[in-house]
C-alpha cells in the first residue's frame, strides 16, 4: 500500500496515477530544494579572494564609483567593504534578505527596486551591464564569516538600516531528519533602523562588515601554510618550497616554527601613492629573477599579495597603461584582422594616427556617460595589470609585438537560437610579443560583462597543438558583449563546457590561435631568409640545422622547433628554459652557443640549472675548444 502525504509533491503525484490509464501527458513546473539555499549560504568559492570579488561587483552593480575594502591585515580580524553606491532601501533590504537566489537584477522587480534599469533590466539603474543574477553574491561573506553586518541607505530615503546577519552552518545529519515541509532557515537577521536628518538625506551607500573569520580563512589570508612549508625539509634536505620574495610579513607565535615573526616585505613603500603601489605591484609580479624557467601562479608573492592580483584581473576597472583598443597606428605595434578563408592573419592598415579600436567599431571599454569606478584595497589602488609592450621584450626574428583584433557576432540561425542559449557577440585580442610579462598573464582571459572569475586560461580553453613555446608568448583577452551569462557555473570560477557560447567561442579561439602563429611563422621565416641573403656563413647555418635536426630526432617531425640560432641574437629562450648570458657575450660564439644551448635542452640538461647557471655551463663547454697547448 502507498502511504499518502501532505509534501508539496503529492498532488503531483495523484496527478501521476491517475493518468496512467488514459496516457493524458501532466504538466507541471520544476521547483528548488531547500538544500539549495543550505549550501549557498554556507559558500561555494574556492579561495578569499572570490568572496571578496562578489562583494565588490555587487558594489559596481549599485552604481558605485569608489569601493573601499579594508582587510585588517596581518591580523584580518575584522572586514569592512565600503561603497558609495546607490545603497538599499527598506524595501530592498527586505527583498534581498528574504530572497536568496532570486535576485531582483535583470527582473521587473528590479525596476521597481531600483536595481535595474527601467528601460533595459541588463542594465543597472545608471547604465552599467549588471555583472550579478542570481541573488548569491552578498552570500559570498559565508566562505569567510557566519556573523557580519550591512549598513546601507538610499539616496533621498530617510531610513538607514543596519542588518547584522548571523547565518547556520550547513548539516546534512539536521537536513534528514527536518520536516521537508519546513522551510529551511539559512540564519537569524537583527536589523536596526534610523531616521536621518535633513542634511543626511542624499547620502548613499553601504557598509559590508564581516566579524570573526573563520580559522582556515585568516590562516589562508596569511599564508601561514606557504611559510611552513618553507621552513620544512623534504626528503633531499632541502626545503619544500622557496620563502614567499613578497610578503605582508608573519605575526610572532602564529608559527611555532617561526615564533619571533617576520617583518613585511611590501613592493611598494609607505609613501607612494595608492596607483604607484599597484604598479610596483605589477612590477614585482614580472620579477622572474631567481625562478623557474615557468614561474606561474607568482610563486614568489605571499597569499595576501596573489589574492590582490587575483582581484585586479577580475573587477571591471580601467588598465594600468590605457585600454588595448586604444593602441594607435604609430604606437610600433603590427596590428592584424582574420581574413576569411587564408591560413594566416592580414595586416591592417591603419591611417595614421587613428586607433584600432576607432578604425574597427569596438565598444569594449567605452565608459562615456557612465561613473568611473575605482577600487582600493588596503591603500592599494586596483587596475587590470595587462601592459602590452608597443616595443619587443627581447630581440627576435619578429621585429615587432603582432596584436590581433576582431569583432565577432555568432551567426546562429533564427530557428536554433533559443536552443543555443541566445545571441552571441564578442570583442577579442590576442597579442604576441618575444616575452608575456609577468608570465602569469599569458593565456586568455574571458570577460562577460567587463568582470571574471576564471582568471587566465594558459590551455587557451584546451587548444591541443603542440605550440607551446609560442603560446607561452600570447595574452589575449575575449570580452563578451552579448551572452556566455548561461555558460558560467554558479561560483562564476568556471564555464559549462558543452554550452553552445562556450564551444562558439572555444572553436573561433582556436582558428584564430593558428592564424596568428601561421603571421608570426611566416614573419620569423621571411627574416631568417633575409639574413641568409645578407652572407650568414654556411657553416654557421649548418651548425643551427644540426642541432635542430638533434632536436626533431628526440621530439619528432611534428615538434614545435626553437627559434634558429644567428650570428646576431643570442638564443635566450630554449625549449622551457630561459638563459641569461653575461653582458659582454662575444659575438663570435653567438650562434655556436645557441646550438649548444638546443642540444643540451633536448637531452634536457639544461632543466635543473638556474639560467645564470645555463650560460656559464654553455660558455665553459665553448672554452674546451680555445685551449691552446
Amino acid at each position: 500500500m502507498t502511504s499518502q502525504t501532505t509534501a508539496p509533491h503529492s498532488d503531483l503525484a495523484d496527478e501521476i496515477r491517475a493518468t496512467a490509464d488514459s496516457g493524458t501527458a501532466v504538466e507541471t513546473t520544476l521547483a528548488t530544494n531547500q538544500r539549495i539555499i543550505s549550501r549557498v549560504t554556507d559558500g561555494i568559492y574556492r579561495e578569499p579572494w572570490a568572496a571578496f570579488r562578489e562583494l565588490i561587483a555587487n558594489a559596481y552593480d549599485a552604481d558605485a564609483a569608489r569601493v573601499t575594502v579594508e582587510s585588517g591585515a596581518p591580523h584580518f580580524d575584522k572586514v569592512t567593504v565600503r561603497d558609495d553606491g546607490s545603497g538599499m532601501s527598506p524595501d530592498t533590504l527586505a527583498y534581498m534578505l528574504r530572497n536568496i537566489g532570486g535576485s531582483s537584477k535583470r527582473t521587473k522587480a528590479g525596476a521597481e527596486l531600483q536595481t535595474s534599469n527601467s528601460s533595459n533590466l541588463d542594465l543597472s539603474p545608471q547604465g552599467r551591464p549588471l555583472i550579478g543574477k542570481i541573488g548569491i553574491g552578498l552570500f559570498a561573506v559565508a566562505q569567510l564569516t557566519q556573523h557580519f553586518q550591512i549598513i546601507t541607505k538610499a539616496r533621498g530615503d530617510k531610513i538607514r538600516s543596519s542588518a547584522t546577519v548571523l547565518l547556520r552552518t550547513y548539516n546534512e545529519q539536521e537536513l534528514r531528519e527536518t520536516d521537508p515541509d519546513v522551510e529551511y532557515v539559512a540564519g537569524t537577521v537583527k536589523i536596526l533602523s534610523e531616521t536621518v536628518g535633513d542634511d543626511q538625506l542624499q547620502a548613499h551607500g553601504t557598509s559590508i562588515v564581516l566579524y570573526s573569520l573563520r580559522p582556515e580563512i585568516r590562516k589562508s589570508l596569511q599564508s601561514l601554510r606557504l611559510w611552513d612549508a618553507s621552513m620544512a625539509e623534504g626528503i633531499d634536505g632541502a626545503t619544500i618550497t622557496e620563502k614567499p620574495k613578497f610578503h605582508i610579513g608573519v605575526l610572532p607565535e602564529t608559527l611555532s616554527s617561526h615564533p619571533s615573526g617576520t617583518g613585511a616585505k611590501l613592493p611598494w613603500s609607505p609613501d607612494d601613492s595608492p596607483v604607484e603601489r599597484f604598479r610596483k605591484l605589477v612590477e614585482a609580479a614580472g620579477d622572474d629573477k631567481d625562478r623557474g624557467s615557468k614561474p606561474l601562479n607568482l610563486e614568489h608573492f605571499d597569499e595576501y599579495l596573489r589574492a590582490i592580483w587575483k582581484l585586479s584581473l577580475s573587477l571591471p576597472l580601467r588598465y594600468l597603461n590605457g585600454h588595448p583598443f586604444d593602441k594607435a597606428a604609430d604606437c610600433g605595434i603590427t596590428f592584424l584582422d582574420i581574413p576569411k578563408g587564408k591560413a594566416a592573419a592580414a595586416e591592417i592598415d591603419l591611417p595614421e594616427g587613428k586607433s584600432v579600436r576607432a578604425a574597427l567599431g569596438l565598444t569594449t571599454g567605452l565608459t562615456d556617460g557612465l561613473t568611473p569606478f575605482s577600487v582600493t584595497f588596503d591603500g592599494v589602488e586596483l587596475l587590470r595589470p595587462i601592459t602590452l609592450p608597443n616595443t619587443l621584450r627581447k630581440p627576435s626574428r619578429v621585429k615587432a609585438p603582432l596584436m590581433m583584433v576582431a569583432r565577432e557576432i555568432a551567426p546562429f540561425k533564427p530557428e536554433v537560437l533559443q536552443r543555443a542559449g541566445g545571441r552571441l557577440s564578442f570583442e577579442a585580442y590576442l597579442y604576441w610579443n618575444s616575452k608575456i610579462i609577468p608570465k602569469d598573464t599569458s593565456g586568455v582571459l574571458i570577460r562577460v560583462r567587463e568582470a571574471s572569475g576564471t582568471l587566465f586560461d594558459t590551455s587557451f580553453l584546451g587548444y591541443q597543438v603542440s605550440e607551446q613555446n609560442r603560446l607561452s608568448q600570447i595574452t589575449a583577452e575575449i570580452f563578451v558583449q552579448e551572452g556566455l551569462d548561461g555558460a558560467i557555473n554558479i561560483d562564476r570560477e568556471s564555464f559549462n563546457y558543452s554550452h553552445p557560447h562556450y564551444l562558439y567561442i572555444q572553436r573561433w579561439l582556436h582558428k584564430a590561435l593558428r592564424l596568428l602563429i601561421n603571421k608570426q611563422k611566416l614573419v620569423a621565416k621571411d627574416d631568417l631568409e633575409s639574413e641568409k641573403k645578407e652572407g650568414i656563413k654556411a657553416v654557421a647555418s649548418a651548425r643551427a640545422s644540426k642541432a635542430l635536426s638533434v632536436w626533431t630526432r628526440r621530439f619528432g617531425d611534428d615538434a614545435d622547433l626553437p627559434d634558429q640560432p644567428s650570428l646576431s641574437i643570442p638564443l635566450t629562450e630554449v625549449g622551457s628554459s630561459h638563459i641569461d648570458w653575461p653582458v659582454g657575450q662575444p659575438k663570435s660564439t653567438t650562434d655556436i652557443a645557441g646550438s649548444l644551448a638546443i642540444i643540451l635542452e633536448a637531452y634536457g640538461a639544461l632543466a635543473s640549472l638556474s639560467s645564470r647557471e645555463r650560460s656559464r655551463m654553455i660558455n665553459d663547454i665553448i672554452s674546451l675548444f680555445d685551449v691552446k697547448v
